[in-house]
C-alpha cells in the first residue's frame, strides 16, 4: 500500500463520486493508471462499496437509537445464531461484537417507539439466545460518522 494509493483511498472516502480525471488529478497519475490502481483495490477487497449519506431525519419520521445486547451464553454457536440473524433485520444498521459485560452493541433505526418496542420484543422472543436488551435513545447527532480517519492511522504493509 503505497502513498499513491493511500491517498486514492482518503479522496474516494471524502468523495466517492469523485470523476476518475479528477482524482487522477489529484493523486498525480494519468487516469488509466489510476483507474488500475481503483481496480486493483477493489478486487484485493479493500474498497468494499461505494456509499452515500442520506439526511434520514429531513427524508423519514425516525427513532434512533443503540442497543446493548446480552447473550445468555457467549458460546460460538450462540454468537453464530445471533450475528446471522442480525444479518436479517434491516432494523438494525450496524451491529458490534464486543467485550465487557454486554456482547453486542447494535445501531438500530425504526419509524417510533412503539415500533421499536416491538421490535426488541421481537428479538427477544426469537430464539437467538438473547438474555436482555438495554436501549440507549439518540437525542442529537453532534458527530455523524464521516469515513474513518486515515490520515491518522498506521497503514499496513499490505
Amino acid at each position: 500500500m503505497d502513498k499513491i494509493n493511500r491517498n486514492i483511498l482518503i479522496e474516494l472516502q471524502n468523495n466517492s463520486r469523485i470523476s476518475n480525471n479528477e482524482l487522477s488529478e489529484r493523486v498525480g497519475l494519468s487516469p488509466s493508471a489510476c483507474l488500475q490502481r481503483v481496480k486493483a483495490m477493489e478486487d484485493c477487497g479493500y474498497i468494499l462499496q461505494y456509499v452515500m449519506a442520506l439526511d434520514i431525519n429531513k427524508l423519514c419520521v425516525n427513532v434512533k437509537a443503540y442497543i446493548n445486547i446480552k447473550l445468555k451464553s457467549n458460546t460460538y454457536q450462540n454468537c453464530s445464531i445471533f450475528e446471522r440473524s442480525a444479518k436479517k433485520y434491516p432494523q438494525i444498521v450496524d451491529c458490534l461484537r464486543v467485550n465487557g459485560e454486554i456482547d453486542y452493541i447494535a445501531f438500530v433505526i425504526c419509524t417510533s417507539i412503539e415500533e421499536f418496542n416491538h421490535f426488541c420484543d421481537e428479538l427477544l422472543q426469537a430464539d437467538l439466545g438473547i438474555e436482555n436488551i438495554t436501549s440507549h435513545f439518540v437525542l442529537d447527532e453532534p458527530k455523524w460518522f464521516g469515513g474513518y480517519p486515515l490520515n491518522n492511522l498506521q497503514w499496513k504493509d499490505v
